[in-house]
């Protein structure tokens, strides 16, 4: 057996904003306040209609090689993990592998979760590393759900923002990942869905496009994302604690022992109160969604990259991944960070979809 170490963390935002100030003008102020206050969130970040996720994963990646002096030559694992991909099939991975010259011994695929996508898959790529069969893998990961919703829909435009994030995991002979829970509910897979996307129902037809409002003010088709807020929020407060609570007690590890807690940036009011539910204390606690929103899957590997950026993870600390949502599922990892860590940084786009496949 081998040990796995997360050497590098970087990501790309696109160049657009939506601003609090343009949603009230869009749905008026005093929602739009109550919002936001709620949520922590006040600006998202938002990809034009010609950048796709790949894109911000393609310049979140050339970032790690450019920044980091990573050699695309030593790559031998890629893993897209993302619910916005560019086809239904091929995968993305395999688009990537060309689009960023890796070579062709490298072994890709995607990973298709939502909100969960990152903890998960540096979990997986812990274990394909772990077992000997990979060195270097190179994760990305990320999503665009703004054009999953409907622009009269106030209670997800105001959540969501685009990012892509590309880690680097190699083989390490400290191991950091020490353990990790998972949990599925899929009786709760409508509360947070795009229903007509695939085969089961198509957006074929023309009802599928078809905005009806849900009684709340908020207007939707069967072609948008659809969100049970009530129901989401009920979810996470109780899987969220729960993961990680059984994490610390399966590990003999209390609160006090954990130097920084990184869960799925959904909004400030669910982390907050989940934190005081486990007698986390705000210290120990990082977002980063004031200025981008919730944005999926990789919200916990931007809020890590920060994390680094601000200085608050420190070798030897022992540190807790959690992340909660589509599916439904949710997930927990304990890690051991140390300070063989390359670093982490962000980047702006603009970013061109014509170069690449």
């Amino acid at each position: 057996m081998f040990g796995t170490k997360i050497a590098a963390i970087t990501y790309a935002l696109p160049q657009g904003r939506l601003t609090h100030e343009a949603l009230c003008g869009r749905f008026g102020r005093e929602v739009m306040d109550k919002i936001a206050a709620n949520t922590g969130i006040w600006e998202r970040r938002v990809a034009d209609s010609n950048t796709c996720t790949s894109d911000l994963a393609y310049g979140a990646a050339r970032l790690m090689f450019s920044k980091f002096g990573v050699s695309k030559d030593d790559i031998d694992l890629l893993v897209f993990a993302t619910q916005t991909p560019d086809y239904l099939l091929p995968s993305t991975a395999c688009i990537m592998q060309e689009r960023l010259s890796l070579p062709k011994s490298v072994a890709a695929f995607d990973i298709n979760l939502g909100c969960t996508q990152y903890t998960y898959a540096v979990s997986i790529v812990n274990a394909l590393i772990s077992s000997g069969a990979f060195k270097k893998a190179l994760l990305l990961s990320g999503d665009t759900p703004t054009k999953m919703l409907n622009p009269l829909d106030k209670s997800s435009v105001a959540l969501f923002g685009d990012v892509a994030a590309a880690t680097l995991l190699e083989r390490s002979p400290e191991p950091w990942f020490v353990d990790s829970v998972y949990g599925t509910d899929g009786a709760g897979a409508d509360s947070l869905m795009l229903p007509d996307s695939g085969f089961r129902r198509s957006v074929s037809s023309a009802a599928s496009g078809a905005a009806v409002s849900e009684g709340s003010g908020n207007f939707r088709s069967r072609k948008d994302l659809h969100m049970d807020g009530f129901k989401i929020f009920a979810f996470a407060f109780k899987r969220l604690s729960e993961s990680v609570m059984l994490l610390l007690e399966r590990n003999s590890l209390s609160v006090s022992d954990i130097g920084l807690f990184i869960f799925h940036q959904a909004g400030e009011k669910i982390i907050k109160a989940s934190a005081e539910r486990m007698g986390i204390p705000s210290e120990k606690i990082h977002l980063k969604l004031r200025d981008i929103g919730n944005t999926g899957g990789s919200s916990v590997a931007v809020a890590l990259a920060d994390a680094y950026e601000c200085g608050k993870l420190r070798d030897g600390m022992k540190v807790v991944l959690a992340s909660f949502g589509v599916g439904l599922s949710w997930n927990a990892v304990l890690l051991n960070w140390h300070g063989d860590f390359l670093g982490a940084c962000g980047m702006e786009g603009p970013f061109d979809g014509s170069a690449g496949a």
